[in-house]
């Protein structure tokens, strides 16, 4: 990790959960960390080395705005971890509007602003003319869905995710942009306050019924596909918890 000292990060998501374990095992590793996130006040500080930017990610004039500060007071990026993420525990076949308000959010949260913040992130990463890394936060749910299947339009999204990874994986190819990897990160259960946020009744203990995964588990995991030598482009990573049924 040490060629990635100084270097400069953005996560997304970064007040709670996985967001939060990756912006405290990115800052450990010296990097300059920009945190994103709608509760900017629960964003870690790490000792000075994370800048915390209040961003709604579901609001592509926010998204905008904020890479454009992030380009007027950093000037280039190398790192890229979009991690926010909002689930929805009701029927999307129900008509009225408040599903349909809630669909969208999920949507626009999960696909469309990790989309955006990816094309808005590349051009930085281009212009520091150095090497770099977009890693997706993903989910198991992206290739496997359980039946019955509690969170309903959260693995379209995820299923979304792992195919714009490997899109704008070929795009940067075919453009001669070889030195930004991206890397797609699908975890099984973790815990984390997604399930409270989003509805879910009795959260504890569903994560209590469950093997499951620390939001720890996954920063691991990006520090990994960090560590790899630059010719080495880890596409895919799958983490379940030991005994996970699906």
């Amino acid at each position: 990790m040490e060629k990635w000292q100084n270097k400069i990060a953005v996560v997304t998501g970064a007040s709670s959960g996985i967001g939060e374990a990756i912006v405290k095992s990115l800052a450990s590793y010296r990097l300059q960390v920009i945190g994103l996130a709608r509760k900017v006040e629960k964003i870690p500080s790490c000792e000075g080395r994370v800048t915390a930017i209040k961003c709604d990610i579901s609001d592509l004039d926010e998204i905008k705005r904020v890479f454009k500060e992030i380009e007027e007071k950093f000037g280039i990026i190398h790192i890229l971890v979009n991690n926010a993420g909002v689930s929805l525990y009701k029927n999307i076949l129900d008509p009225c509007d408040e599903i349909t308000r809630r669909i969208n959010q999920v949507i626009d949260t999960n696909f469309k602003g990790l989309v955006h913040c990816t094309r808005e992130g590349v051009q930085l990463i281009k212009k520091s003319n150095e090497n770099g890394v977009v890693i997706n936060i993903g989910s198991i749910l992206d290739t496997i869905i359980p039946f019955p299947n509690p969170s309903t339009i959260y693995p379209a999204t995820k299923h979304a995710v792992r195919a714009f990874t490997e899109i704008v994986r070929q795009e940067l190819i075919l453009t001669g942009n070889e030195k930004i990897k991206l890397c797609n990160i699908s975890p099984g259960v973790v815990k984390t306050n997604i399930a409270k946020a989003c509805g879910r009744e009795n959260p504890e203990e569903h994560y209590n019924s469950l093997p499951h995964l620390e939001s720890e588990d996954i920063s691991q995991s990006v520090i990994y596909v960090l560590s790899t030598s630059h010719n080495v482009n880890v596409t895919q990573i799958t983490i379940k918890p030991v005994g996970e049924r699906f």
